[in-house]
């Protein structure tokens, strides 16, 4: 079996669509850091969260925020300080 010249162009063109797709930023890239706070740093898992962000607490979240409870895929968390 021999690739012909459109075979190849295809190729080159899937490829490029997959280089372009993974250099595209990700959630973690845009949105703001989980703070290093002591509250923050006191929370071992994600269905915490709600204590604060959940309507009608302390720091609900924005309308707009998708309904979901995976904070670290698209929060990451604050880096330490540099000494």
């Amino acid at each position: 079996m021999s690739f012909r010249r459109a075979d190849w162009i295809y190729v080159l063109g899937a490829g490029l669509v997959v280089l372009a797709v993974s250099l595209l930023p990700s959630p973690k890239d845009n949105n703001p850091r989980i703070p290093r706070t002591p509250e923050h740093q006191a929370v071992r898992s994600e269905q915490e969260c709600v204590r604060c962000h959940a309507p009608g607490q302390s720091r609900p979240l924005a309308a707009r925020h998708p309904n979901r409870q995976d904070c670290s895929r698209c929060h990451a968390a604050a880096v330490e300080p540099a000494r």
